[in-house]
C-alpha cells in the first residue's frame, strides 16, 4: 500500500475511533447525571490508580455497608465520607442533602465545617509566621491593637493551644445564636470585654473566641480580610476551590440544608449566621477540600518541616504538662499511633479530620445532621483500613489492678505514638532508660491514691516523660530483634510487655535495671495468658451493629469472659445497645442488657449510671439512686456528674421521654444539691410542662445557689414571665 494511502487509512480509523470514545464519553456523562445517591465517584490522582482501586474495593465495601447501617441507628439524614491513601482518594455521599426536595448528598456537597476550621486558620496564622509577618510569642494587641488589654498579657502562641485564657461562650442562648452578619469587629466585641478565665500559660481552655482573635491577627498582620487571606494563601494554593466564608445569602455550589432531632421529632436546623465565629468555625466546605487540606499538610506544601512538627507537637502548661493540641491540630490518639486532627460541631452540622502523616492516610466526614457523632464514622474507616481496633481497653474488678491497666495502657499510646512519629525511643541512652524504668517500678508500688497521678505524671512534664521513654524503649528494642511493632496496635499493651520480658529473658548479662521485678513479670503472665483466651478474631471485632442481637452479643461476652483475670472492656458498646434499644422502644432488651453490662463490669462508673438511668425509666427511683451513687464514689467524674446527668436529662427529652429526663433531673439535685445548671434545667423541664409553680421555685433555687451562673439572665426573665402568667 503506498504511504499516502496508508496515512489516509489511518485517518479514517482514528476518525471511527474518536468518534466512538465520544459516544462513550456522552454516555457516561449522562450516566454520571442521573446515579443513584449511594454510587460513590472516586478521584483518582494518577492513571496507576485503578490498580490501587481494585486494591481498596474490599475495604471501600465495608466501609459503605458500615455507612447505611449506622446511618439509620443514628437517623442521620445525609452525610458525605472519604479518604486519601498516597495518591489515591475515594469519596461517596450518602443520604439526602435536602430532605424537602430529595436532592441526594454526593461527593461535592458543601458543609458548614464547624471547629474543623480551627487547624485551618492556625495555618493561615503559621504562614505569615515564616513570612516574618507574625511573632508567637507577641502580644496579641501587636496586630489587633482595639482588643483590650487583659490582666495579663496573651500571646499568638497561647491563642494557638487554647492557651491565653480566653474565655468560651459565656451564654450561648445569646451568643450562639445570632441572627444578623457580623463583621470582624462586631465579632471581636461579642466578648473583648470577657475576663480571663486563667493566668495565659497556666491551663487549657478551648476556645472559640481565641480562634476568632486569630482571625483578627491574620487581618492585621496581612492587610487582608480574613477571608481574602485564607483564599489566596491557604485554601486555593492547596487546591480547595469548595472552600469559603458561609454567608447565608451567598449562592454556594451544592449547599447542604442542616437538620437535627428536637424531641424525638426531625426537624430543620435553627438557623443561625455564623459569621460571628469566622475564623474558628464560619467556614464552608467540602470532604474533597478537607482531604486536600490534610494532603497538603502532609505533604509540606505551604509549611516548613520544622513548623509542621511545632504544629503536630502537643503544647504545654507552664509547668511542662502537656494539653494533646498543638497549633490547631489536636494530637495524640486511642491506640498509640501518630495521629492528628480536629473534630466540629455547630448549627446543622457535625465533622471530623483524621489524619497519619507518616502513614499518609487521612479520613473525613461531614454530616447535616446535629444529633450523631462524626467519630464514630471516621473511626470505622480506620479500623478497617488498618484492620485494628479503634481501641483496646482492659477490664479487671480489683481496683489497683484496674488502674495499672489503665495506666500501662494510656502509657503505651504516649510511648508508641512517639516511636510511630519519629522510628525511635525518646531515651537517648541506657542512662535515660534505666532512669525511666526505676519511675516505673516506684509508681506500680504506690498506694492506689497516688497510682493513677502518677502514671499521668510519667508521661509529662515536656523534656522528662519518663514513661514515654520507657515504652518507645521497649518498643525500638522488640523493632530491633524482629519484632513487627504495627502487630501490638492490634494486640495491645500486655503481649507488648510480655514480648519484651520473654525476649530480655534470652539475653545474657542483660543490665537488670532495664527488667521488671519478678512480682510485676508474674502479674504480667498471668494477665497476658487470660488475655490470650478472650481477644480473638470476634472480640477484636466486637461492635453491635445489629441491636436486635444486642442481648445475644451480651450474653455470649458474659459466657466468655466468666473466671478471666482480665478481659476487653466493651462498656461504651454495650451502653450504646442500650440507649437504641430503649429508643426503639424495647425496655425489656435494653433492661437485660444493662444489667448484663453491669455483671461484667461492675466496677465502672458507667454501666453503674446507665443501670441507674434505666431504673428512672422503670419507676424505680431509690434503686435508680443508689446505682448512680455508686457510679459517683467510682468517679465522680464519670456518668453520674453533674454535667452528664443534665445531658442525658435532654437526650432523654430529645426522644420524647420528657417526664423520664425530669424525674433523673430531680435526682441528680438530690446528688448534687449545690450546682445551680441542675435547678436551671429541672425548672426548664417543669416549666415545659406547665408546672409554673414548681418551674419558679426551681429557678429561684438556681440564682439564691448563684446570682452569676451561665444561664441566671434568662431564669430571671423566665421568673417574671411565669409570675406575670399566674
Amino acid at each position: 500500500m503506498p504511504l499516502v494511502c496508508l496515512f489516509l487509512e489511518l485517518r479514517k480509523q482514528n476518525q471511527i475511533i474518536m468518534k466512538k470514545i465520544q459516544s462513550i464519553l456522552l454516555v457516561a456523562f449522562l450516566l454520571l447525571q442521573f446515579l443513584p445517591a449511594n454510587v460513590s465517584t472516586p478521584v483518582f490522582a494518577k492513571p496507576v490508580q485503578t490498580q490501587t482501586e481494585t486494591q481498596f474495593a474490599e475495604k471501600i465495601k465495608k466501609i459503605e455497608e458500615f455507612v447505611r447501617s449506622q446511618m439509620k441507628r443514628d437517623r442521620v439524614t445525609g452525610l458525605t465520607i472519604g479518604f486519601q491513601k498516597d495518591n489515591f482518594r475515594w469519596v461517596k455521599g450518602f443520604g439526602l442533602a435536602d430532605l424537602e426536595n430529595q436532592i441526594p448528598t454526593k461527593p461535592e456537597s458543601s458543609y458548614r465545617m464547624a471547629s474543623v476550621a480551627k487547624p485551618m486558620t492556625a495555618v493561615g496564622i503559621l504562614t505569615l509566621v515564616e513570612q516574618g509577618k507574625i511573632d508567637l510569642d507577641a502580644e496579641v494587641q501587636k496586630y489587633v491593637p482595639y482588643f483590650p488589654k487583659k490582666k495579663y498579657p496573651v500571646t499568638i502562641r497561647q491563642l494557638l493551644g487554647h492557651l491565653g485564657g480566653i474565655s468560651h461562650y459565656q451564654n450561648y442562648d445569646l451568643e450562639g445564636r445570632f441572627k444578623t452578619h457580623k463583621n470582624t469587629r462586631e465579632a471581636i466585641r461579642v466578648f473583648e470585654n470577657f475576663d480571663l478565665v486563667n493566668e495565659p500559660g497556666t491551663r487549657y481552655r478551648y476556645t472559640s473566641y481565641g480562634y476568632n482573635l486569630l482571625g483578627a491577627v491574620i487581618e492585621g498582620a496581612s492587610g487582608k480580610s480574613y477571608g481574602e487571606y485564607m483564599t489566596e494563601n491557604v485554601w486555593k494554593p492547596l487546591g480547595m476551590n469548595s472552600t469559603m466564608l458561609d454567608t447565608p445569602d451567598k449562592i454556594i455550589p451544592n449547599r447542604v440544608k442542616g437538620y437535627r432531632l428536637n424531641n424525638g421529632k426531625l426537624e430543620n436546623s435553627e438557623f443561625i449566621d455564623i459569621s460571628s465565629r469566622f475564623a474558628a468555625g464560619g467556614i464552608r466546605s467540602t470532604v474533597h477540600d478537607m482531604l486536600d487540606f490534610a494532603k497538603g499538610m502532609t505533604e509540606g506544601k505551604l509549611l516548613t518541616d520544622k513548623m509542621r512538627e511545632e504544629m503536630w507537637t502537643s503544647q504545654a502548661t507552664r509547668s511542662g504538662y502537656k494539653v494533646g493540641y498543638g497549633y490547631g491540630w489536636r494530637t495524640g490518639s486511642p491506640n498509640g499511633r501518630f495521629m492528628v486532627g480536629h473534630s466540629g460541631s455547630q448549627a446543622e452540622t457535625k465533622t471530623q479530620l483524621l489524619s497519619f502523616p507518616n502513614k499518609k492516610f487521612t479520613v473525613a466526614v461531614a454530616i447535616n445532621f446535629e444529633n450523631v457523632n462524626p467519630a464514630v464514622y471516621a473511626a470505622e474507616v480506620i479500623k478497617i483500613f488498618f484492620d485494628e481496633p479503634w481501641q483496646i481497653r482492659y477490664y479487671t474488678d480489683d481496683a489497683k489492678d484496674r488502674t495499672i491497666l489503665r495506666g500501662l495502657d494510656e502509657s503505651f499510646d504516649s510511648g508508641m505514638f512517639y516511636f510511630d512519629r519519629y522510628g525511635k525511643s525518646m531515651a537517648k541512652n541506657d542512662a535515660e532508660a534505666k532512669d525511666s524504668f526505676v519511675y516505673f517500678k516506684e509508681t506500680i508500688k504506690a498506694e492506689l491514691q497516688k497510682l493513677q497521678r502518677m502514671f499521668t505524671d510519667g508521661n509529662h512534664p515536656v523534656g522528662d516523660e519518663k514513661l514515654v521513654k520507657m515504652f518507645s524503649f521497649i518498643a525500638e528494642k522488640l523493632n530491633q530483634n524482629g519484632k513487627d511493632t504495627d502487630n501490638y496496635y492490634k494486640i495491645g499493651v500486655l503481649p507488648f510487655i510480655a514480648d519484651y520480658i520473654g525476649w530480655y529473658k534470652t539475653q545474657e548479662n542483660y543490665s537488670n535495671e532495664l527488667k521488671f521485678d519478678s512480682s510485676f513479670e508474674q502479674k504480667i503472665t498471668k494477665w497476658n495468658n487470660d488475655w490470650a483466651k478472650v481477644w480473638n478474631e470476634r472480640t477484636k471485632n466486637f461492635e453491635i451493629y445489629d441491636v436486635s442481637k444486642a442481648l445475644q452479643m451480651s450474653e455470649a461476652l458474659s459466657k466468655e469472659f466468666t473466671g478471666k483475670s482480665v478481659y476487653p472492656s466493651y462498656i461504651n458498646d454495650l451502653d450504646g445497645a442500650v440507649t437504641n434499644l430503649a429508643v426503639a422502644g424495647d425496655m425489656k432488651s435494653a433492661f437485660r442488657v444493662g444489667q448484663i453490662n453491669y455483671k461484667l463490669y461492675p466496677e465502672s462508673d458507667s454501666t453503674n449510671a446507665t443501670l441507674g438511668i434505666l431504673n428512672i425509666l422503670a419507676g424505680q427511683k431509690e434503686n435508680a439512686k443508689s446505682l448512680l451513687k455508686k457510679s459517683l464514689q467510682i468517679n465522680p467524674r464519670g456518668g453520674a456528674s453533674a454535667g452528664s446527668l443534665n445531658s442525658m436529662a435532654y437526650n432523654l427529652k430529645n426522644i420524647g421521654q420528657a417526664k423520664a429526663g425530669l424525674q433523673l433531673l430531680i435526682v441528680a439535685v438530690e446528688l448534687h444539691p449545690k450546682v445551680a445548671n441542675l435547678y436551671d434545667s429541672t425548672g426548664e423541664f417543669y416549666m415545659e410542662l406547665k408546672q409554673n409553680e414548681k418551674a419558679i421555685k426551681f429557678y429561684e433555687k438556681a440564682l439564691e445557689i448563684d446570682p452569676n451562673y451561665a444561664n441566671a439572665s434568662f431564669a430571671k426573665r423566665a421568673i417574671a414571665k411565669l409570675k406575670a402568667n399566674k
